[in-house]
């Protein structure tokens, strides 16, 4: 823990000393800094600059509003309110008077001036110091799991249960198919023969067809650990790129803001196995686009073309986030639509044309998802809404948590996904009530209202005790597609939308202590300081990561090759299921040869409805095994029992049942198997095997 409060210092501490250089008065001579502060010119002040060019600004926006006024045309001053805010209803924070048609500064590029409610300034240029931030995200990620890339290919994160390994199934099963000119949408290496629609399975296939190159040389593995760390880096650094187009903030206020919606608690709670949640680097530029064909100057073809192409590759990736980044998209587009920031009759065509690129390319995935072999309906889950201290409680991954605490009221460690911290909901507050005029603000703040709100679920908790008060879910949990929505993920739709008010807030404490101290260095170091100790609540601890089942010689050495004969399947013994995926590293390690049967995805099952279910059905044999394990003693098998275990071989086309002699209930195994089958056929490479192909030879 020492170790760990002592890097958090030493991050604050490199992050204010970056930002006491970036913002540091320089020479009246000298160039615009990458600050965004006009440069001071020589014999003047910075503030008496100010002074003036606002004077003359407040003088044309007089001009443009009589002039306005006498065409009976739109009023261009009502375009930036006293905020400055822009037609996208994006404030501009060190706009002290509407500015409708900006006088363009020393340094800074031309804006073109406002016709309509929904124009937007230019976005802010951005400069080669802007690239601090994403190398910063870069280490900040390699912090976070660097228990990975200290052994990528023996070590696993185990407070994701069996989830990394599920996933890097996912990216070996693509790069199989892409390497043997399969059908990309399923599979067969698990649950075999009836195999596994990967489409229905969050399968990330945007990541894991472009990356399959790599797997297919360096193994999933590698695969798994790269998404990870560039999936947290990319976001922040896409959030960072978005807030400072978007958003008139000091590059280190973009950056502080930035960093918490790549590197927020439920972030780094996903990263525990769940890589398509933690690669969100789409979200910002598809809120940018969106913001773009609002803008009067949009392209609407080629603009909607790109947001089509956009959307579509987020679905490959993952169609959960989109959903909430979209309900986000929603609320807060309501907000800005009430106060006439957003033109429809501009916004739609674009979003039309969007649309229609995107069902082209996903039409067909999104039916075999759904349509196609092994789809599913709805899927049961546990009551998954928000314990309500949840909220402003400490994840596990955080800074001096308690983990009991923690675990206390939340679905498991991998759904940690709110646990702001008091420090981070209060400054949302204060800034909400301090910036109201800023319509932006009032956007962020009813977006992480609803979000909180929703993702308390059917019934609201307090501190693991169910109140009795009904939650908002019940009203959404009938909706198709929206059932399948765990709700306490909806928070994740509050990640951004506060660091774009930490954000905000960090401007406006910079600006207003800058001014009062005549400096704006001290602006900056006192609002670093100041989002900092917000921040440090919520700081990340590495992720827990223990080693890997020991990998058998059998499989290393190719040994199986002598026991699996083309068409043949591999058993493990127990069969692999959701808590035990040791099986689908055998098939990794033999560059997927053989496919096993069972497993840990999700597919339908039996019943009429085809309702989704985790794993495979299962079979008189895998129950059998699996009570063995349970046990851990010894089972006589009838011979009836025996005669269905048979059935059982030949439906999967076993050719081999494997048992690794390193698990702990391998004594109990050997024993009950060698009851039902014979003793071992072979005892090498660190697994017992039972030759099975004369009871399956001949299944169909």
């Amino acid at each position: 823990m020492t170790w760990s409060i002592l890097l958090a210092a030493l991050g604050i501490a490199v992050v204010a000393g970056a930002a006491w250089f970036l913002g540091r008065p320089r020479p009246a001579s000298g160039p615009v800094d990458a600050t965004g502060f006009a440069p001071q010119l020589r014999g003047y002040r910075m503030d008496q600059v100010d002074a003036v060019i606002d004077a003359l600004e407040a003088r044309v926006a007089q001009h443009d509003h009589a002039i306005a006024r006498l065409r009976r045309g739109p009023d261009t001053a009502s375009v930036a309110t006293a905020g400055g805010e822009d037609g996208s209803g994006f404030a501009q924070a060190e706009a002290p008077v509407p500015v409708p048609v900006p006088l363009r500064r020393p340094g800074r590029p031309p804006e073109r001036p406002s016709g309509a409610a929904t124009t937007v300034p230019p976005p802010a240029t951005l400069r080669r110091s802007d690239l601090v931030a994403p190398a910063v995200y870069l280490v900040f990620a390699a912090y976070v799991v660097a228990g990975l890339l200290a052994a990528p290919f023996t070590g696993h994160l185990s407070q994701g249960v069996q989830d990394q390994q599920a996933f890097e199934w996912y990216f070996g099963a693509t790069a199989h198919n892409l390497a043997t000119f399969s059908n990309p949408l399923f599979s067969d290496l698990q649950n075999f023969p009836d195999g596994v629609n990967l489409m229905a399975n969050a399968s990330v296939l945007g990541l894991g067809i472009p990356l399959a190159p790599l797997t297919l040389l360096a193994g999933p593995q590698v695969t798994f650990i790269l998404v990870e760390l560039l999936g947290l880096a990319l976001t922040a650094s896409a959030w960072y790129w978005l807030f400072r187009r978007r958003l008139a903030v000091h590059p280190v206020a973009a950056a502080l803001g930035a960093g918490f919606a790549g590197f927020a608690p439920g972030l780094v709670s996903h990263a525990n196995g769940h890589p398509n949640f933690v690669a969100q680097f789409l979200v910002p530029v598809i809120l940018d686009r969106v913001l773009r064909l609002a803008q009067a100057d949009a392209r609407r073809v080629r603009d909607g073309v790109v947001l089509g192409l956009l959307v579509a590759w987020q679905v490959l990736i993952g169609e959960e986030v989109l959903l909430l980044a979209a309900i986000g998209m929603l609320v807060g587009g309501l907000v800005l639509l009430a106060h006439r920031r957003v033109d429809l009759r501009r916004l739609l065509p674009g979003v039309g044309i969007g649309a229609a690129v995107t069902l082209a390319i996903v039409a067909f995935p999104l039916w075999w998802q759904f349509a196609g072999p092994r789809s599913y309906g709805s899927i049961w889950h546990p009551p998954a809404g928000n314990d309500l201290t949840a909220l402003w409680g400490r994840a596990t991954r955080s800074l001096g948590a308690d983990p009991w605490a923690s675990a206390a009221v939340s679905m498991n460690r991998t759904e940690e996904n709110s646990f702001f911290g008091i420090p981070l909901l209060v400054v949302a507050l204060v800034v909400t009530v301090v910036l109201w005029r800023h319509v932006v603000v009032r956007a962020l703040a009813v977006v992480v209202l609803v979000a909180c709100w929703l993702s308390l679920g059917e019934d609201v908790t307090v501190g693991g005790v169910a109140t009795g008060i009904p939650g908002p879910w019940v009203l959404l949990e009938q909706l198709p597609v929206i059932e399948n929505v765990l709700p306490t993920r909806l928070t994740l739709v509050a990640v951004p939308a506060l660091g774009a008010l930490l954000a905000l807030g960090t401007e406006e404490l910079r600006r207003r202590v800058g001014s009062a101290a005549d400096h704006a260095g001290a602006g900056i170091v006192t609002a670093v300081a100041a989002a900092g100790l917000v921040l440090l609540p919520v700081f990340p601890t590495p992720l827990v990561v223990e080693p890997r089942a020991p990998m058998p010689a059998f499989f290393t050495d190719g040994t199986w090759r002598d026991w699996v004969d083309d068409g043949g399947s591999v058993l493990a013994a127990p069969a692999p299921w959701v808590a035990d995926t040791r099986a689908l590293e055998w098939q990794a390690q033999a560059r997927w040869g053989f496919p096993v049967v069972a497993g840990y995805f999700v597919g339908p099952d039996s019943s009429p409805e085809k309702g989704g279910q985790y794993g495979a059905t299962p079979t008189v044999f895998s129950q059998w095994m699996a009570d063995v394990v349970l046990a851990d003693a010894e089972h006589h098998a009838s011979d009836g029992e025996i005669e269905a275990f048979h059935e059982d071989l030949r439906a999967g086309r076993v050719d081999a049942i494997v048992l690794p002699e390193a698990r702990p209930e391998a004594p109990a195994l050997l024993g009950s198997l060698s009851d039902a089958f014979g003793e071992p056929s072979a005892h090498t490479g660190g697994v017992y095997v039972w030759d099975v192909r004369e009871v399956t030879d001949g299944a169909g």
